[in-house]
């Protein structure tokens, strides 16, 4: 779920941005939290998924732009082995950090998604969540998971419908705009469920699972929350010193204080799923 990306690909901004949001944790804690606490429909995504990867006692599964590695305590339980890779020191720590406190294995390493420093068909499972919409070179990426694959073993990339988010993303598209600012592109919309194609450049075997769902935000303090976690920074171009934030934050409540005062809630699609695929 992390930006384990090409980075000799990006501009000085653009690294700037994904030190800025991956540096620890927190950002997307609150994503998490939001996605728990707010979501229409009940379970976590997390456990959605699991199924989907097929773990069993002893197989060994890397975690391509790991995080914080939200998905390893579900994994650990299962008796899989995981091994994380995050381009963020700060989010191998987490991985570490969080495999001591609850008392299971995990290693880490902190590298680029592009060029994983591990020998050919070394995992029997490859997982690579809500982080492809970060690299460049995404073909590159897919080929560097494919060689570690053991043959007959599982590749499961999760990622958001292409029109996830699209009711949030409108409104702040306003907001820019009417404080003198240029809407950036979501990060998000560089790979989505729509991508199949690309996939089964890779995987030839891929298909696509998908799980609907939406945020009902209940007031405007929640729903920024989550917009001040990451989309109040999608501008073009990006705003460094963040004196964007605090007007732009302002310009968002009271645009959705007035949608949950005609609609009672503000209700924001986030469909998600994911790419399957056996090498």
């Amino acid at each position: 779920m992390s930006a384990a990306s090409s980075s000799a690909a990006y501009n000085d901004d653009e690294r700037a941005h994904l030190a800025y949001q991956y540096s620890d944790a927190e950002k997307l804690r609150v994503r998490i939290e939001s996605h728990r606490r707010y979501s229409e429909r009940s379970g976590e995504f997390f456990d959605w998924v699991l199924p989907h990867i097929a773990p069993k006692r002893g197989l060994r599964l890397l975690d391509v732009g790991s995080g914080p590695g939200p998905y390893h305590p579900r994994l650990a339980a299962e008796g899989v082995r995981v091994v994380a890779v995050d381009q963020s020191h700060g989010m191998i720590r987490e991985v570490l950090s969080q495999a001591r406190s609850a008392g299971y294995d995990a290693t880490g390493a902190s590298a680029d998604a592009s060029y994983l420093p591990f020998a050919a068909a070394s995992f029997e499972r490859v997982m690579a969540n809500h982080m492809l919409y970060y690299v460049k070179d995404q073909r590159a990426a897919l080929e560097g998971m494919r060689r570690v694959l053991r043959p007959g073993g599982r590749i499961i990339l999760a990622t958001n419908a292409a029109d996830s988010g699209t009711e949030l993303s409108e409104l702040h598209e306003a907001a820019a705009r009417q404080l003198g600012y240029t809407p950036g592109a979501r990060d998000a919309s560089n790979f989505t469920l729509s991508d199949l194609s690309l996939v089964r450049l890779v995987f030839p075997s891929a298909v696509v699972h998908i799980r609907e769902d939406a945020f009902v935000f209940p007031d405007a303090r929640s729903a920024i929350e989550y917009y001040a976690s990451d989309m109040v920074d999608v501008l073009a171009p990006r705003v460094l010193d963040n004196s964007h934030r605090e007007p732009l934050i302002d310009a968002m409540r009271q645009q959705i204080e007035v949608i949950v005062a005609r609609d009672g809630v503000f209700r924001v699609a986030k469909n998600s799923g994911c790419f399957v695929a056996t090498a």
